[in-house]
């Protein structure tokens, strides 16, 4: 519970620092009356209650891949029951969970700058208000400053995360019970009524405050990504016992300050701190800022290793920061999010220019959740259509509010995270048709195994062991035939490994290898992974050893292709740009051996020009 306090929570348990104050800043008419707030505050209560509260912890949390969640958990799950369904159907569900994984690339770039420009934005209230340039700019340096503690790994600073985020929770629902003990008539809100007279009264301007409304949820989808690292049972009791009543508490006892001071609406959370507190308030809001950017910047590495362990990315250098199977830090992606959070920042400047941005990142996510869940539930778990039409038609309805009324904030920055999912999404076509030309290409010219066995006799053979890779097991190795040519002896021991990625996110150790002999002192090893394991190949041949394969580990050598992509003459389904794109990927693109953790005194590439 407390781990998953720190780091499953941090996002969410930030939000009080700007949710309702955005969402009062869409208002029209009179904004900050004692109807609106009520009205407002239960429409909060409801949504942590149903979205959070029913979907993700009751509903979506059960569907877990291996003790795994999050939308490539949901995926698998999805897809494992969709064996008999077209190549159609199983692409779009891949390019619907990539609509979700594109989207959350922009909410792992927000979360960092809004968290850390709302908790900031409490300087205003003490005595340098008149400085904000200097407080965007000290924003700019925080984010920076939590970019480069990543390359230490969540393991190393997570001790003092939980700790940190449980006072944060005591600390902000403390303040809140302390407003609403002063002002006890704001408990009115619990009651749906509130929320449905604000819909009643004023329908359009009701509808325009849930793209403000949507930010008290932001991080639910950390809950079930994040749900394998720590288990159901202890997020669910975290959430119910510790963190929901906390957010309850501080939402309410902001919305008790506003009908008791109206002006308070400018900055709600800090109008609960008393004005001796405001600065220390200001350090701890900035840490809790803080935490809930490691947790959204680890989702974000987490998803990218699985985008790239799918083949939907280029392959990406993995530091693992501990023995942690999930602790890891990825340089490349750290950089990229670095820079572009930063930007944001300076671009945007304050947390309410932000607030528009981020709704539509999450609303997004928060869609392609409960779309995969539907399938799940339905195929795999067997639903009604009498039980699966109510359910999902009330949370699907949900979204899609949420999701519509962020829509209209599209030019107000909902354009930024829709530019970076077009981004990533163009970057993964153009890489997957790359790939699939350059596989085709490798299987037009492709020796089948059994002929080149049969080839085997009149070849002459060198001592030691030659460890090649097949994207095919049934085909013979490219590598294996440019050293015939060039060389004209093979090793005297051929260990072909066939790298299959399982749809789970991990793979016992004892069903990893399947080992079988072709004669001829040619092997085939073929390595089952999950997605959020990474094989290592020098372990995979001593435990190949140990299964019987007579090789001397000193005198392996691990053989591989370097592919240089050069444009055909004759190309026709990748336009010229396309083709320049691709490689310069390829080119960047994490190598074979240090993703497979080859040994690189006993390692050598082989180039290969292929056109496409």
């Amino acid at each position: 519970m407390l781990g998953a306090i720190g780091v499953v929570f941090g996002d969410i348990g930030t939000s009080p620092l700007y949710a309702l104050r955005a969402t009062l800043s869409l208002a029209g008419g009179e904004a900050g009356s004692p109807e609106q707030v009520l009205g407002v505050l239960s429409i909060m209560i409801w949504s942590l209650l149903v979205v959070i509260g029913l979907k993700y912890i009751t509903l979506v949390m059960k569907a877990d891949n291996g003790g795994e969640g999050g939308l490539f958990a949901l995926l698998a799950l999805a897809r494992s029951q969709d064996d008999q369904s077209t190549g159609k159907n199983r692409r779009m569900l891949v390019f619907v969970a990539l609509i979700g994984a594109a989207l959350l690339y922009g909410d792992g770039i927000i979360t960092p700058a809004i968290s850390v420009l709302s908790a900031m934005g409490g300087v205003t209230l003490t005595h340098v208000g008149q400085q904000a340039h200097w407080v965007v700019v000290a924003s700019a340096f925080i984010v920076v400053g939590v970019f480069l503690i990543q390359r230490f790994g969540s393991g190393r600073i997570g001790w003092l995360v939980g700790p940190v985020m449980v006072c944060w929770f005591i600390l902000i629902g403390a303040l809140g019970a302390r407003a609403v003990i002063a002002s006890p008539e704001v408990l009115q809100a619990f009651s749906p009524l509130w929320g449905i007279k604000l819909i009643a009264s004023a329908p359009l301007a009701a509808f325009v405050m849930l793209g403000g409304v949507v930010l008290c949820l932001t991080g639910g989808e950390a809950l079930y990504a994040d749900m394998g690292h720590f288990g159901r049972r202890a997020i669910s009791l975290a959430w119910w016992l510790i963190v929901c009543p906390s957010l309850l508490l501080a939402y309410l006892g902001q919305g008790a300050v506003i009908m008791a001071t109206p002006a308070a609406a400018e900055n709600p959370f800090f109008a609960l701190v008393p004005q001796e507190w405001l600065v220390p308030m200001v350090v701890v809001a900035t840490i809790a800022a803080i935490v809930a950017s490691q947790a959204i910047i680890s989702g974000v590495f987490s998803m990218t290793r699985q985008l790239s362990q799918h083949g939907l990315i280029p392959p990406i250098r993995v530091v693992h920061t501990s023995d942690v199977e999930g602790q890891i830090y990825l340089p490349s992606i750290n950089l990229l999010m670095a820079i572009a959070c930063v930007l944001i920042v300076l671009l945007f400047g304050t947390a309410d220019r932000l607030a528009g941005a981020y709704g539509l990142a999450v609303t997004g996510v928060m869609v392609v959740t409960t779309v995969l869940f539907s399938i799940v539930a339905r195929t795999r778990w067997q639903w009604s259509w009498w039980r699966l039409v109510p359910v999902i038609g009330v949370l699907l309805t949900i979204d899609l509010l949420f999701l519509a009324a962020n829509a209209l904030k599209i030019l107000d920055g909902g354009w930024m995270p829709i530019g970076v999912a077009i981004l990533v999404l163009a970057l993964v076509g153009i890489w997957r048709a790359g790939m699939r030309r350059l596989h085709r290409s490798r299987l037009e010219g492709g020796l089948p195994l059994v002929r080149f066995l049969e080839s085997l006799g009149d070849v002459p053979r060198c001592p030691g062991t030659g460890v090649f890779f097949a994207k095919e097991a049934l085909l013979t190795p490219i590598t294996i035939r440019k050293l015939q040519r060039h060389v004209p002896s093979l090793p005297e021991t051929i260990v072909i490994v066939h790298l299959q990625a399982l749809g789970v996110p991990r793979v016992p150790f004892q069903h990893r290898l399947r080992l079988k002999d072709h004669g001829h002192g040619v092997w085939l090893a073929t390595v089952r992974f999950g997605y959020l394991q990474r094989p290592s190949i020098p372990q995979v041949i001593e435990a190949a050893a140990e299964q019987g394969l007579p090789i001397d580990s000193p005198s392996v050598t691990y053989w591989v292709r370097r592919d240089q992509v050069v444009l055909a003459s004759d190309h026709h389904s990748m336009a010229r740009w396309q083709v320049a794109i691709f490689a310069y990927l390829l080119r960047n693109a994490t190598v074979l051996p240090d993703m497979l953790d080859l040994p690189p005194r006993r390692t050598v590439e082989i180039g290969m020009r292929s056109p496409l």
